[in-house]
Parts: structure tokens; C-alpha cells; sequence
């Protein structure tokens, strides 16, 4: 019933799967008009300067977005820390550290070699970039002040990566980035809990510059994107920022063997069989769903969670009941799911460990050179 009840909720914000009573509606559209004013109030606090804004004593890049979830801001930072290290520079990532025991105190992550804590203390997203990451140190912390003071004076790094940090303006940033969906850039125009809007449309003005995701026509997206735009009449500042377009490329991470919790490297071209059954608890459990088909394999059975959802042993075990009733050889997840569950118990089933790559395409290196002119 509650399963039920939040699909419909859902639904209403994200303007797909039909309509909702009434009732729904309408108390979400209130809720969603004291949501408004409250952002409106914090807005008002930052433009005339009662709330301070601070900065480190390196130059600090901000990766965020306006909705809620599904943009790409954890593969944007690893993208910029991957090809900034290549270049041969050093950032540090910075992180609130959503959902981790930690956030509140704030902590070293990793050091870039060693990591220090397990993702119930910082979080999904930190622990898995730490992972993912070599020679990159990853922190987090609720106060990014402090936090980035302690990791200036640990690593001496040249810049930071403020992941999530659109909204957080207690930290000034050198460079706004601010990623869209592509094919919904503002959702369905309201603001949460009515839609997925974090702020106002008119917050753009903040931006240094547009990146459309999950985008298979950079044309086509450009083009939508920039009617859209205009339709708002926004200001001339926003209608002339830059705009890149990428798309995300599912990507497979590697096998985890029946009977245990490490992954290994995986060559799918031999194995017996691409029939699977798949989960996930991410933002866009469609888009997770539609990358495996792409990838080749059959889904047999997939179920669907809420983002950031925390397994039980009960879940895995539905899971893998599936997977024997269906006749299935491997199931399937997301590398933001797997490192909520790696350390319970291990399945008897070959498990496959999906991610997720931004790919600019023939704009790579012309986004990375426009980023490195405000940190260099």
C-alpha cells in the first residue's frame, strides 16, 4: 500500500505514469508554494549579503543541478577529477556525504590511496567515487568550510570539487557548473514536492555553464534546450551561457562471483548467457533498465526501489529467488547500489556491476579546456 502510495506521489512530481487523485495534487502544489517561499527567503539572504559566502584558499569547482536526482553529478565529478589529474592536476573531492553517519561531523574519506570509512559513514556517492579514484582524496562534510580548510592543509591540492554544490552558496565556487536533463531540463516546471524542481528556473543566473545529460542528438537537445529557454524569458545573462551537451554510457565495472564480494574484471563475450534479473534504487531506475538492454542483456525480471534504498538480507533473497524461478545465470545492479549491500552476506549468483560514464563525444576537449580557464 505505502509502495502504492509513493508511486503516485512520484508520478505527480515527475509527470509521468498517468494522473494522481486530486487531493495529491493539491496538497502537494501547497506544500510545494511553502517549499518556494522558503528558497525564495534563503535567495533574498545571499543577494543582499545578510548570509555570508566564504571561500577557500584554492579555486573550487561546483557540480550541480536544479532537480532532484538523475543528472549525472557523480560521474561529472569523476570525469573532471579523472581528466584534470591526467593533465596533471590535483583536486580534492568535497562532498556533503548525503545519508552518511559522518556528514554531520565531516572526515577524510580517502586519502586517494587508503579508504577510511564504510558507505554508512559517508554515503553512497563519496564512498563509491573513493573507489573509483586513484590519488584523489575524497571528503565529506555537512560544513564544506571547514572541511576544505582541513583537506587544504592535508593535501595541498590546486582546486576543489564541490559535488552537489549548486545550492550550498555558504562556499563561493570559481566555475558554476549546472547539468540538465536533456530531455527535461526543469522537470515538470514545479518545485518540490509538486515536481523536482531544488529552486526557481530564474536560479540559472548563477550558472557558468549548461551541461545537458543523458543526450543521444546534441543538436536536437541544443535546439529543444535553448526554445525552452526562451520561452521563460530569462535574462540576457542566462540566454548567452555556454552549453555543452553529453551523454551517459552505461559501463560494465566487472562480476562479482557467486560467494563473494569482490569485483572482478569480466569478458561478457564468453559467458553462457546475458539473461538476467536486475534492481536498482536510483534516481532514474528507467534509464539503469534501458543501458542494460542496450548493453545486450535480457531482463528476465527487474525490480524497482526507491533512490538511495537500503537492502535487506530479504530483499537480496526475493532477488535471488527470481533469479532461480526465472532460470536466470546473473543478476544485475548499479555500482551505487552494490556498495549499499557488498557487506551483508554473499549470494550464490554471479552478480553484475553496471556504472555509468559521461561522454562529450567530439566537445571532450573543449569542455575540459573551458574548465581549466577558471582554475588555472
Amino acid at each position: 500500500m505505502f509502495s502504492s502510495f509513493r508511486k503516485k506521489i512520484e508520478s505527480t512530481m515527475t509527470g509521468t505514469g498517468g494522473t494522481s487523485p486530486a487531493f495529491i495534487e493539491s496538497i502537494l502544489l501547497e506544500t510545494s508554494k511553502l517549499y518556494g517561499a522558503g528558497v525564495a527567503f534563503r535567495g533574498i539572504l545571499f543577494d543582499k549579503r545578510f548570509s555570508k559566502t566564504q571561500s577557500l584558499p584554492c579555486p573550487v569547482i561546483s557540480v550541480g543541478n536544479i532537480t532532484v536526482g538523475g543528472t549525472g553529478k557523480t560521474p561529472m565529478t569523476l570525469f573532471l577529477a579523472k581528466q584534470l589529474k591526467e593533465d596533471g592536476m590535483d583536486p580534492v573531492i568535497l562532498s556533503r556525504g548525503y545519508g552518511g553517519n559522518a556528514s554531520e561531523k565531516g572526515g577524510i574519506v580517502s586519502d586517494g590511496k587508503v579508504i577510511f570509512m564504510e558507505p554508512s559513514q559517508s554515503g553512497d556517492e563519496p564512498f563509491l567515487m573513493a573507489s573509483l579514484l586513484n590519488d584523489v582524496p575524497v571528503c565529506v562534510g555537512k560544513k564544506r568550510i571547514e572541511t576544505g580548510m582541513d583537506a587544504y592543509h592535508r593535501y595541498s591540492p590546486d582546486f576543489f570539487i564541490l559535488d552537489d554544490g549548486f545550492q550550498h552558496r555558504q562556499l563561493k565556487r570559481d566555475l558554476n557548473i549546472l547539468l540538465l536533463d536533456s530531455e527535461k531540463p526543469f522537470g515538470n516546471g514545479f518545485l518540490i514536492p509538486r515536481g523536482t524542481l531544488r529552486e526557481p528556473v530564474s536560479s540559472l543566473e548563477r550558472a557558468d555553464v549548461f551541461v545537458l545529460t543523458r543526450s543521444k542528438n546534441r543538436e536536437q537537445a541544443l535546439k529543444r534546450f535553448i526554445d525552452l529557454l526562451a520561452s521563460y524569458k530569462l535574462n540576457e545573462k542566462v540566454m548567452k551561457t555556454p552549453v555543452f551537451v553529453c551523454d551517459h554510457i552505461p559501463v560494465i565495472r566487472g562480476i562479482v562471483e557467486g560467494g563473494t564480494r569482490n569485483i572482478q574484471e569480466c569478458d561478457l563475450a564468453v559467458m553462457n548467457s546475458y539473461d538476467v534479473v536486475a534492481f536498482s534504487g536510483i534516481a532514474k531506475n528507467a534509464d539503469f533498465r534501458r543501458g542494460l538492454s542496450e548493453k545486450g542483456f535480457i531482463i528476465k525480471s527487474f525490480f524497482d526501489y526507491p533512490d538511495h534504498y537500503s537492502y535487506s538480507d530479504n530483499d537480496l533473497d526475493t532477488i535471488v529467488s527470481k533469479a532461480i524461478s526465472t532460470g536466470s545465470k546473473l543478476m544485475a545492479t548499479t555500482e551505487k547500489d552494490f556498495v549499499r549491500f557488498q557487506h551483508k552476506k554473499t549470494r550464490p549468483f554471479d552478480l553484475v556491476v553496471i556504472g555509468v560514464e559521461l561522454d562529450f563525444g567530439s566537445e571532450t576537449q573543449g569542455f575540459i579546456e573551458f574548465v581549466q580557464r577558471f582554475i588555472a
